[in-house]
């Protein structure tokens, strides 16, 4: 694969997008999902070590993508792993992409409905948000990645900003005492707050772009470690203000918490508003990535124009992401794309660079 000048990113651009693709629907029912599986307030603990898990699954993304500059894991895996093994990698590595686009899709709808146009139908919402999205794609990498990396500080600041707003009923006793039942409910929930963090292995396509292959282990550190930051924060404002109990029945608890702020003599009000609108410009993000990841990948599998993948794949992740029969089949997709993502950045980039080492593919780092 030859890159050209025109398609080249910078180091902090990869950052963005790295940061920007795990940054999606977790913010909204990552609480949920801890409380429920660990049952006490040190879901905060959780987060942070399936985040160092992430750190260091990110780190390994890097190094065998460092290993091939210039190429995409679509180009390399046949390389280190044969031809028709590297085919069946990027064929899954393809389809979980599809399924987290069609996964975004459907959820922002869902968000949509229930919070803001409850007589709209989720049809309509899902096709304007595709039409809008497609439109970005056709402009290829170097304009995603340049809108990325101004939008992603503007929502950060704001989703974090709002958070901190619900301080004013924190109390830290209620995180108390810690590990009040043990390591072992901790560990328990490690997995489902992993799958929070998956979306770094988009290291491995992106790296075949940047303009400094050498800086790629700093940048996925960088991008999971901002993540990790938000998270916690969230997880324990939630669990602090809400509670165990009351976080794991909610669908939405971040958002239930923001819906209760209120500031007294504040400009501005409906503050569940204002986060579900930047929360939507992250959830577009996430959703550009994992379809740009796919199309690129078809393209290269079976010599297609991007162009045309971009547009097949619009109508092909309308017909996924509608075909749950509501919410509750909605969350089961994205149950299944989580455990796809345990082989997509756990088992296939460890296998990866460890095959690559041992046959000495690619240069040495």
């Amino acid at each position: 694969m030859k890159i050209m000048r025109s398609d080249q990113i910078s180091i902090s651009q990869l950052t963005v997008l790295n940061t920007s693709m795990i940054l999606g629907l977790s913010i909204l029912t990552l609480p949920r999902a801890t409380s429920e599986k660990i049952g006490t307030p040190d879901v905060w603990m959780s987060i942070i070590i399936a985040g160092l898990i992430s750190v260091l699954l990110a780190v390994v993304c890097a190094k065998v993508s460092r290993r091939f500059p210039g190429e995409t894991l679509f180009d390399y895996n046949n390389q280190i792993v044969g031809k028709a093994i590297g085919m069946a990698f990027s064929v899954v590595f393809c389809v979980y992409y599809i399924l987290m686009a069609a996964f975004e899709v459907r959820m922002q709808a869902e968000v949509i409905r229930q919070f803001l146009l409850d007589q709209t139908p989720i049809e309509v919402t899902m096709i304007v948000f595709l039409i809008v999205a497609g439109y970005l794609l056709l402009g290829q990498i170097n304009p995603i990645a340049r809108l990325m990396e101004f939008l992603l500080p503007i929502t950060y600041i704001s989703i974090l900003f709002v958070m901190l707003l619900s301080i004013q009923d924190f109390d830290i006793n209620k995180l108390r005492p810690v590990l009040s039942e043990g390591i072992r409910p901790v560990f328990s929930g490690l997995l489902s707050t992993a799958l929070s963090y998956s979306g770094f292995e988009c290291i491995m396509v992106f790296s075949a772009f940047v303009d400094k292959p050498k800086k790629m282990v700093l940048s996925a550190i960088i991008g999971v470690a901002l993540i990790i930051v938000l998270y916690t924060i969230n997880a324990v404002i939630v669990i602090d203000v809400l509670g165990v109990s009351e976080a794991s029945t909610l669908t939405w608890p971040t958002l239930e918490l923001i819906k209760n702020v209120e500031m007294a003599g504040f400009f501005l009000e409906n503050f569940e508003v204002i986060f579900i609108a930047v929360w939507l410009v992250e959830i577009f993000t996430t959703y550009i990535v994992s379809h740009y990841i796919a199309s690129l990948g078809i393209s290269k599998m079976f010599g297609i124009n991007i162009n045309y993948v971009h547009i097949g794949l619009l109508v092909v992740i309308y017909f996924v992401g509608i075909y749950p029969s509501d919410l509750n089949g909605s969350i089961k997709l994205g149950e299944l794309i989580g455990n796809l993502s345990l082989f997509t950045a756990g088992i296939m980039p460890i296998l990866l660079l460890l095959i690559a080492t041992l046959r000495k593919r690619g240069r040495i780092p």
